[in-house]
């Protein structure tokens, strides 16, 4: 019998990707319930969500935008307590009717995970999107397993990550409850960006587990928001946005790090870290004054570092 799951999507100016998405949802075996939260879109999302004939599929209409990680918590609030199993993901995802359920199945048959990071495919079909995400070795960055090449053996084997892609992440719900924070178990303060990878951390250093399940496929079409063009993805992106996503991987390091893990890169950190700022304020000014905007959140991250346990990262680099 399928775990019942329930669902949060979080939309922002999302009307045309929103109903290939909550098709594929109700279809999908498992779902009983599909929360929207619209982060104050002024395009026709809440429109789109209204006249789906379904009466599993919530709107929670916001009139302000709290970025994925406010969604997030926002959707986890509405769900309540009536599904062991949560479904977070972006509207840009279409799932395979299996694709849930078969992600349900593995969280509740092992009681020490977490959560679970589905196969997300590009919409060539052909090209990884993400298979659970890993910290790179040298200077810490996000690594999305797989990320832009095809599926490979080594790829379609089960493994612990530390993160699952916040495109389409699903947890047990009393694994986000035993590190939910004042707003929820998403750090609301991050807007978007590293809000996935930070997640998924805090659960490890509480001593569960995530894994990769490569059987269960979604399609991502990631990049939406940036500007077309070639280069990295976060210089095609606004630069409140890219300010975004240095400062939450300054707090995540600051709050998950480990010393040891610390002390062994922090020759690399020194130089790549300033040359990420110096690169996107050379290419965009105005993003220096975004990062002095959220710098007191790094402060106040700094602050209360001691807050948070710490594990070494053996097997998730």
């Amino acid at each position: 019998m399928c775990a019942r799951i329930g669902v949060v999507v979080v939309s922002h100016n999302s009307e045309e990707d929103l109903p290939v998405c909550l098709t594929a949802l109700t279809a999908a075996e498992g779902v009983e319930r599909v929360v929207v939260v619209d982060n104050a879109s002024h395009d026709a999302s809440r429109e789109v969500v209204r006249a789906v004939e379904d009466p599993r599929v919530i709107l929670v209409d916001e009139e302000i935008n709290s970025g994925f990680a406010g969604g997030c918590n926002r959707g986890f609030e509405e769900l309540g307590d009536d599904f062991e199993v949560l479904a977070f993901l972006n509207p840009d995802v279409e799932v395979e009717a299996d694709c849930l359920s078969r992600c349900a199945a593995v969280l509740m048959a092992d009681p020490g995970l977490a959560g679970v990071a589905p196969r997300l495919m590009r919409t060539d079909g052909r090209t990884v999107d993400t298979v659970g995400q890993v910290l790179k070795s040298f200077n810490l960055e996000v690594e999305d397993r797989g990320y832009g090449a095809p599926p490979t053996a080594e790829l379609m084997q089960p493994r612990t990550v530390l993160a699952a892609c916040g495109a389409l992440a699903v947890f047990r719900r009393s694994a986000l409850e035993s590190v939910a924070e004042d707003h929820g178990p998403w750090a609301q303060h991050y807007f978007c960006f590293w809000e996935d990878l930070e997640l998924g951390w805090r659960l490890v250093n509480r001593g569960w587990r995530i894994q990769t399940v490569p059987e269960a496929v979604a399609t991502h079409r990631r990049g939406g928001g940036a500007a077309t063009g070639g280069g990295p993805l976060r210089w095609r992106r606004p630069p409140e946005l890219e300010a975004c996503i240095l400062t939450n991987r300054w707090m995540t390091l600051i709050r998950h790090l480990h010393p040891l893990d610390l002390a062994l890169r922090l020759p690399v950190l020194l130089l790549w870290d300033p040359g990420l700022v110096a690169a996107g304020a050379l290419r965009r000014p105005s993003l220096a004054g975004h990062l002095r905007r959220r710098w007191p959140l790094v402060v106040s991250e700094w602050r209360g570092r001691n807050r948070y346990s710490r594990r070494r990262l053996h097997g998730l680099l």
